[in-house]
């Protein structure tokens, strides 16, 4: 099974889509339903990277299809955390895990596991890590446990006790003193003239030592004349450590409604029968059907059944909105329902208070939450159609009957024909053939999104 997952973050956080393969074991996690329209606000110029799987090989393209890196074994998208500012994807080649920034296909250096932060990856060691750039360049070229960054040469690393200070662009380590307290034994020196920095830097062993905005190591007569000559003037110090998680999420649920109360009422005949009160316990539907459910809380329509075990739908006022003749109905988007009866298949819109008839005779349901809030597949005598979920509109045939959309992103689905993947645009050209075993639509912000889910399994 395909499953497709959408998060939404704010701030510096954008979208995050994936397609996945996995086990019913997942269903239930996708209860979040993020509507697409907000989706929609959120997609902003990053590229898609999309892996196509094969047995030579993955291959990763971008969104239009052009080739971007691969075929390598077991090449996908690793994710970072706090940033959507770059991708990174690893594979394996003659044996050996590789790390390449694919923004910019810059390859990290080889030999290490990486963890991804903000503007830099984490090559994993005993003890620490080294720092590297987004670039493949070293930022500390010694093993730390934590950083902070001063400006875009300038970077603080600690080991032990003490801080060192490095020259960002190569990862060289720019005097050997330590630092005790890190920003707080630097002071700003700032020029009106040149729009520069210069720190005094107040080391442990009792020493200061002047750097330049360029990472240039001054005796202090230098400094002193660069200071006196060139306007410098005493600023305000730094704080901060650059290590850590800078991600703040928001997820959002289609909560069960707490605005109507159901309850029941005994007939003549010791019949059960169901209506609706408020909270209040205002009467707002009498006690005449033989089931009753609201359809959301968003929403002032209620399916019921009649005598005839029969499903229609009934607004809040008790005013029949969809006759009773339907045989089932079940939920379809994160607004819309699909009743069905012997002559086929209805949408209703829970949001419009519309019944569409467009005459299919099956609608699919089963598709993941993402992909059922905006498009589905339905079929009229020996056609598929791939049509929105939320008015039935007809947006495309598919090629074959058997064929199927698993996911969308953006302007593409994700293509299935005879057990293949491929992909297809909004108006059903096929983009790409479909003849791989697996197509994944990737942004970098999987992983937090995954670790939420495990530890909210309930």
């Amino acid at each position: 099974m395909i499953l497709l997952i959408i998060v939404l973050k704010y701030g510096i956080m954008r979208l995050i889509i994936i397609v996945l393969y996995t086990g019913d074991l997942y269903m239930r996690k996708f209860v979040l339903g993020l509507a697409i329209a907000l989706a929609a606000c959120n997609i902003a110029s990053a590229k898609e990277y999309i892996t196509l799987e094969s047995p030579a090989g993955n291959t990763i393209v971008d969104e239009k299809g052009s080739w971007i890196l691969g075929p390598y074994d077991n090449l996908h998208v690793d994710y970072m955390k706090g940033s959507n500012a770059f991708v990174y994807g690893s594979f394996y080649e003659n044996g050996q895990k590789r790390y390449v920034n694919l923004s910019n296909i810059a390859y990290l250096p080889a030999g290490y596991e990486y963890e991804f932060d903000y503007y830099y990856a984490r090559a994993l060691t005993d003890g620490g890590f080294k720092l590297v750039n987004s670039n493949g360049t070293y930022a500390i070229n010694d093993v730390v446990y934590m950083y902070s960054a001063i400006n875009d040469k300038l970077i603080l690393g600690k080991k032990g006790d003490y801080w060192y200070l490095y020259n960002k662009t190569n990862g060289v380590q720019i005097m050997g003193n330590p630092i005790k307290d890190g920003w707080d034994n630097i002071a700003f020196y700032w020029s009106k003239n040149d729009k520069k920095n210069l720190f005094e830097i107040h080391t442990a062993d009792g020493l200061i030592k002047y750097v330049t905005d360029e990472g240039i190591l001054l005796s202090e007569s230098e400094a002193l004349n660069l200071i006196h000559t060139i306007n410098y003037e005493k600023s305000t110090t730094g704080d901060g450590i650059g290590y850590g998680d800078f991600s703040s999420e928001k997820f959002f649920s289609r909560s069960p409604s707490n605005e109507y109360v159901l309850f029941t009422e005994l007939d003549k005949k010791g019949n059960t029968l169901y209506g609706m009160r408020t909270n209040e316990n205002t009467l707002v539907i009498p006690a005449v059907y033989t089931s009753i459910k609201h359809l959301g809380k968003k929403f002032d329509y209620f399916v019921a059944t009649d005598k005839n075990r029969k499903y229609g739908i009934i607004d809040s006022l008790n005013k029949i909105v969809v006759p009773f003749e339907f045989e089932s109905y079940e939920r379809l988007s994160d607004r819309s329902f699909v009743l069905k009866y012997s002559k086929g298949v209805q949408i209703f819109n829970a949001h419009l208070g519309n019944l569409y008839n467009n005459g299919y005779d099956s609608i699919d349901t089963s598709k993941p939450n993402y992909v059922l809030n905006k498009v589905t597949t339905a079929t009229k005598g020996q056609r598929k159609y791939v049509i929105d979920t939320n008015s039935g509109y007809e947006l495309f045939q598919l090629p074959n009957y058997d064929d199927d959309i698993t996911s969308f992103y953006n302007d593409l689905y994700v293509y299935k024909s005879d057990g293949k993947y491929g992909l297809m645009d909004y108006e059903g050209h096929i983009v790409i053939e479909p003849k791989f075993d697996k197509v994944t639509i990737d942004e970098p912000k999987f992983n937090n999104y995954m670790k939420y889910l495990s530890e909210h399994d309930d």
